[in-house]
């Protein structure tokens, strides 16, 4: 869990200030959950009587995960980066 939040910027005593009770509860383990939540998409799904999820779906991607209306995900150009203010950076 330090790794992600290093990754994101914060140092292990930043960390363990903030979220330093989360962590040593998930010491003893993950919280029980079901994950049996239906979503709105299904129950959609149920009302409008479809047979297909993809019926219901406002921006559907085609099988590799691409959505093909907007063409996404696509290469990123350095002046949308720019105005953005994000700099890329290579480690090694």
């Amino acid at each position: 869990m330090y790794k992600a939040f290093e990754i994101a910027g914060y140092t292990k005593a930043q960390v363990d200030a903030k979220f330093g009770h989360m962590i040593k509860a998930f010491e003893f383990g993950a919280p029980p959950h079901g994950g049996n939540a239906p979503g709105i998409d299904r129950l959609l799904m149920v009302l409008r009587d479809c047979e297909s999820i993809r019926d219901i779906y406002a921006f559907p991607k085609d099988g590799q995960g691409r959505d093909v209306m907007l063409d996404a995900p696509s290469d990123v150009e350095e002046k949308q980066l720019k105005e953005l203010h994000i700099k890329i950076e290579k480690k090694g």
